[in-house]
């Protein structure tokens, strides 16, 4: 099985670089795909370095950017990583093993930067939650690491602006083919939480799935 990792930009001239760089030195080669939204600085300019597979999205947020990577992906399986990870050497190839049998599998966010207060927050959200919650059948999906068959996201597009990997993970766990693996693990920035990870989360995230879990309604609504 060979795979494609399409990462989603927009002016992320100071991290697409690295990131491109530890994909092209992976122990199971892959094929790389850009999605930008339409970068004003050098995102480009770099990213064209590393790749020729280089599309833009329509405007219409992270769902429609993803739906655009996997639709111009030539392998069997699509991942996603941030701009702002640091894929291990490993990292595909531990994905290509895991997902034999499944239809998208996750991991681990695993911070390389912030304080350690800052660190120890972020594991708890992204390794030691998700891991509990995994052994009570609930297997997260987290959007800067996850990855899925072709086939699965031709049923099962993106559709949020936002949370979109929660509400896709929602889905598929219907079909019992999502696993949350431990060992597939990616090296993010913490640079989303530099106001608080509590602040941060509570705004951003609690809120927007309490809005539309309780009130039925999204504060950027659906990608149509």
């Amino acid at each position: 099985m060979k795979i494609s990792v399409v990462v989603c930009t927009m002016n992320e001239e100071k991290y697409i670089g690295p990131c491109l760089e530890h994909l092209i030195n992976q122990d199971s080669s892959c094929e790389i795909i850009v999605v930008d939204a339409h970068s004003t600085d050098k995102t480009l300019k770099i990213a064209r370095k590393y790749t020729n597979k280089i599309y833009f999205d329509n405007g219409k947020g992270i769902s429609d950017a993803r739906n655009v990577g996997w639709k111009n992906a030539s392998h069997d399986i699509v991942a996603y990583c941030d701009a702002d990870s640091l894929p291990p050497k490993d990292w595909t190839k531990k994905i290509i093993k895991n997902i034999k049998n499944l239809y998208c599998v996750s991991g681990p966010l695993m911070p390389y930067d912030g304080n350690t207060l800052m660190k120890i927050n972020f594991l708890l959200w992204s390794d030691f939650y998700p891991r509990i919650m995994g052994l009570m059948g609930y297997h997260n999906v987290w959007g800067a690491n996850m990855a899925f068959k072709k086939s699965i996201l031709k049923k099962f597009p993106f559709k949020m602006k936002f949370l979109e990997d929660h509400d896709i993970g929602v889905r598929l766990r219907k079909t019992f083919k999502v696993k949350f693996c431990e060992d597939i693990k990616l090296p993010v920035s913490c640079r989303r939480f530099e106001k608080g990870f509590y602040r941060t989360s509570i705004n951003f995230y609690v809120r927007e799935w309490m809005r539309r879990k309780i009130i039925k309604k999204s504060t950027t609504g659906y990608y149509k």
